[in-house]
């Protein structure tokens, strides 16, 4: 399955074992695992996403949540960084951490950023043909089973649980 978010490319962009090896450094990107997860953090470009994207499915999997799982964490993280880079401002820098952790309950995600306020609710459903954008907060509410948007040493984070089956 491809997903393209806004700004990020494709969800399938760079394979699981660079993830877990972490082979290939990407400029911008910093990396630390620490047990069931890792938190990284980044200056946003098309290689860290998909970098995050990769290691959020590799962290998952060798966790034992299973591929549903991962697959949803992934889409989780990629649509908050993507929207993220959507509503930074154009001076082409966007700073990241985004922490994913997996628990015997779920994995839980945590995005923060620089980008003041917080998100809106778009007033279309997700299946719109007309809609180009606004569906994050609606995928929020169907993969997680709670998610808030407290203060971060950034500015703010969104933190997500999503639930094992």
């Amino acid at each position: 399955m491809t997903v393209t978010v806004a700004g990020t490319g494709s969800l399938t962009g760079v394979g699981a074992e660079a993830a877990r090896t972490g082979d290939s450094p990407v400029p911008g990107l910093q990396v630390r695992r620490h047990g069931a997860g890792f938190s990284a953090q980044m200056t946003a470009s098309a290689d860290a996403l998909s970098r995050v994207r990769a290691l959020t499915v590799a962290v998952s999997e060798e966790s034992g949540t299973g591929a549903d799982l991962a697959q949803s964490a992934e889409l989780v993280v990629s649509e908050l960084m993507g929207n993220v880079v959507e509503a930074c401002p154009d001076t082409g820098i966007v700073l990241l951490l985004v922490e994913v952790s997996v628990t015997p309950s779920g994995v839980d995600v945590a995005v923060h950023d620089t980008v003041p306020g917080r998100p809106t609710r778009a007033s279309h459903s997700l299946d719109s043909d007309e809609a180009t954008s606004g569906r994050g907060l609606l995928l929020l509410d169907l993969l997680c089973e709670e998610w808030t948007i407290p203060p971060s040493r950034l500015g703010k984070q969104i933190r997500c649980h999503l639930a094992a089956a």
